[in-house]
């Protein structure tokens, strides 16, 4: 896949700075947005000021741009994406926007964004399961993610994001949406070990502080539809630490 996402994240001013080095989440949750995006087979390159981001759309490609804005109405760097929509350029945009909290708030803010030119609108804090299915929706309503690319196969069973369709060997696996999100999470990440924390964090997004099985449960969900009845069992359980899926030393794998 590897698909670039452009993000545009202006510099911290001094004092966000003071705030996030007496330990504010804001930097934390940066860091689980770009996790989320590198889940879904895709990179980024940051820009932090309206020069950069003018060279990167230039030049880079990107099939979506993530923009953190304060005021998304009044961004100057709307005059950037219309030259490059200008230009021939399939650019969908993602604000996301500081002003969580009041409904009246975020919904003034989410109009002014789609009134400039975005696409997608969300307010912090950020679902990062939410967030990841509001990138694909965008990318697959505005054909810009390949469905070619976007396979997964392992072993016979072969997983379409775009189509959020799963089939084994041929035969089509049922699938509920977060059995599907679990599943694929999983595929993307074949054959490395998934802790469950990091499962939590990046398929259901959040944070839970209270032990909870759900991951368990989902597993044996899962187990019964990809390998009940087959000498080739695809999901493991990594005693202690979480699960892995990983192909049979035989199967094909791509």
């Amino acid at each position: 896949m590897n698909e670039l996402i452009a993000w545009y994240r202006p510099g911290p001013v001094p004092d966000e700075r003071k705030a996030a080095a007496d330990g504010d989440s804001s930097e934390s949750g940066q860091i689980e947005l770009e996790e989320a995006i590198h889940s879904l087979g895709m990179k980024t390159a940051i820009s932090e000021d309206l020069e950069s981001l003018r060279l990167l759309l230039s030049g880079g490609e990107p099939v979506l741009l993530l923009a953190e804005l304060d005021e998304p109405g009044g961004w100057a760097g709307w005059e950037a994406v219309s030259e490059a929509r200008n230009e021939g350029m399939i650019l969908p945009v993602m604000v996301i926007s500081l002003s969580g909290g009041l409904q009246e708030v975020r919904g003034e803010a989410a109009v002014s964004a789609f009134e400039a030119g975005g696409n997608e609108y969300m307010g912090k804090p950020v679902h990062t399961g939410e967030f990841k299915r509001r990138i694909l929706n965008l990318l697959q309503l505005t054909g810009r993610r390949k469905e070619t690319a976007s396979l997964l196969k392992v072993d016979g069973l072969l997983l379409d994001p775009g189509r959020r369709q799963v089939s084994r060997d041929g035969t089509e696996l049922m699938m509920t949406p977060k059995e599907f999100d679990l599943l694929h999470y999983l595929a993307v990440n074949l054959g490395e070990v998934c802790p469950r924390d990091e499962i939590l964090r990046q398929v259901w997004g959040y944070h839970f502080h209270a032990d909870t099985n759900v991951v368990d449960v989902y597993i044996r969900h899962l187990r019964l539809k990809v390998d009940k009845g087959r000498r080739n069992k695809l999901i493991h359980t990594v005693r202690g630490t979480g699960y892995v899926l990983r192909a049979p030393e035989s199967g094909a794998t791509s």
